[in-house]
């Protein structure tokens, strides 16, 4: 099952090269290649979600939440739900189910919440884009995509977006991969996302995201 879930994200991963191209050309659909990342500057701090008919994850952990990562090994996202860091990959900050990592460029989130085991994975990776996208400027978002993660225990999907940036430095061009996997038997829900510029190392970002995210599919198959 694992060996399933490890080569069906790899094949997603081949489809964010093309995010950039599609994103700022224009286009209806996520392109079936590969990622462009770099040096992310989010905002300073995640919005925080407001319930609403649908379910949103959890925001990124805020200086407030921050506790000392671990030195090394998986990072526990509570709900069963472990992440390990891709090498050269560090734990910035951690809070309740939910983990920041940076390789110095690029940033990934990953976080566990449990919702209801109907929730649409491309409805709820939608709605964390465009909750992130609050306080920037010019955002642009593509329709989910529906993923196959190499089990029906988990229904998946993965999403695009770019959004504006500004600070002190001027504006930044930031953009978003997600990929949101549903347990079905129980609705425990892992988000995985990268935050990225355009002048990365978008193979070796692949690789990372397609690590890491697997970490957290492989707790997430195995439990329930």
């Amino acid at each position: 099952m694992i060996i399933a879930i490890v080569a069906a994200a790899i094949v997603l991963l081949a489809a964010v090269g093309g995010i950039i191209m599609v994103l700022t050309r224009g286009g209806n659909s996520q392109p079936d290649v590969s990622i462009t990342p770099s040096q992310p500057v989010p905002p300073t701090e995640e919005p925080t979600p407001e319930p609403t008919g649908q379910p949103t994850p959890q925001p990124q952990p805020s200086s407030t939440e921050t506790s000392r990562p671990p030195t090394g090994g998986a990072v526990d996202l509570g709900n069963g739900i472990e992440l390990v860091p891709a090498a050269g990959w560090q734990v910035k900050k951690t809070g309740k189910n939910v983990a920041q990592l940076s390789n110095g460029k690029s940033v990934f989130l990953g976080q566990s919440l449990q919702i209801s085991q109907s929730t649409n994975p491309g409805q709820l990776c939608d709605a964390w884009h465009r909750k992130i996208a609050e306080g920037t400027t010019n955002g642009k978002f593509q329709d989910p995509k529906d993923a196959d993660v190499g089990t029906t225990r988990l229904k998946a999907a993965t999403c695009v977006g770019q959004v504006t940036v500004s600070g002190g430095q001027g504006s930044t061009k930031l953009f978003l991969f997600s990929l949101a996997s549903v347990r079905q038997s129980d609705g425990v829900t892992v988000i995985g996302t990268t935050y990225f510029t355009d002048d990365a190392d978008t193979d070796q970002l692949d690789k990372d995201f397609t690590s890491m995210i697997n970490s957290m599919l492989g707790s997430q198959a195995a439990g329930g």
